[in-house]
């Protein structure tokens, strides 16, 4: 089969595939492309670059350009676009501790009492408080982990662990995304402890002046995967 090499531009600078693909023909090495985008999109975001900036560039084995692929012909810039690039978290005359306690307040009113599971996280990711359901539910001391980074608050190691900080490292530039199937223990209808599966989301907590106060997180407990048990990581518009 030919040779294809998919090179990453990204802007002005080009990331050259040293390597290369065994494909049947230049269209699966489109679909190839195609498939990649959504993720090196993400490490983009976490990386604050603009991912809409980027394309790849398929060429054959003897570094003939064949098709260039823009990631604006996958990724709808509504959804790609960093939503809180001119959103900065509060300063000035209000104290990082001033900025908290807002936050803090706003949660308490909104989301103490749902019965879905709700962390508010400083912009660092520090833990500022959890609700009753998601301490139950994820198992955790509230004390315990208050002031602790979300990426260290629950009992995640290996992939888990990595799509966990995944999700988070994208939160934390502004984008709005999704982390589905992700295994963890939950509580099952008769209050045991068992393996299951967490959806979540994250939103940001603006001031009245939109400057960034926190991210809550809002986390659904599931006994059976909602999406066939492969942990998938998305970014949604809405």
């Amino acid at each position: 089969m030919p040779l294809f090499k998919l090179h990453l531009r990204k802007g002005q600078v080009v990331d050259p595939d040293d390597i290369g693909l065994d494909l049947p023909d230049l269209h699966a090495a489109y679909l190839e492309a195609v498939r990649a985008i959504p993720d090196v999109a993400c490490d983009q975001l976490i990386d604050a670059r603009d991912p809409l900036t980027c394309a790849f560039i398929i060429c054959d084995g003897k570094g003939r350009q064949l098709l260039e692929v823009p990631f604006t012909e996958v990724l709808p810039a509504v959804a790609w676009t960093r939503r809180d690039r001119g959103r900065g978290p509060l300063s000035g005359g209000r104290s990082t501790h001033v900025r908290d306690d807002l936050a803090l307040t706003g949660f308490r009113h909104m989301f103490s009492t749902v019965n879905v599971g709700c962390v508010l996280l400083t912009p660092e990711l520090a833990v500022r408080a959890i609700n009753d359901f998601g301490a139950r539910h994820s198992h955790v001391d509230p004390d315990a982990i208050r002031g602790t980074s979300i990426l260290d608050a629950f009992d995640l190691h290996g992939q888990p662990k990595a799509d966990f900080t995944r999700f988070w490292r994208l939160a934390q530039q502004g984008v709005r995304s999704e982390l589905t199937d992700m295994p963890y223990l939950v509580l099952d209808a008769a209050g045991r402890t068992v393996n299951g599966w967490w959806k979540a989301r994250v939103w940001p907590v603006l001031d009245d002046d939109g400057r960034l106060l926190g991210l809550v997180d809002w986390a659904e407990p599931f006994t059976t995967p909602t999406q066939g048990g492969r942990t998938t990581i998305r970014v949604s518009a809405d």
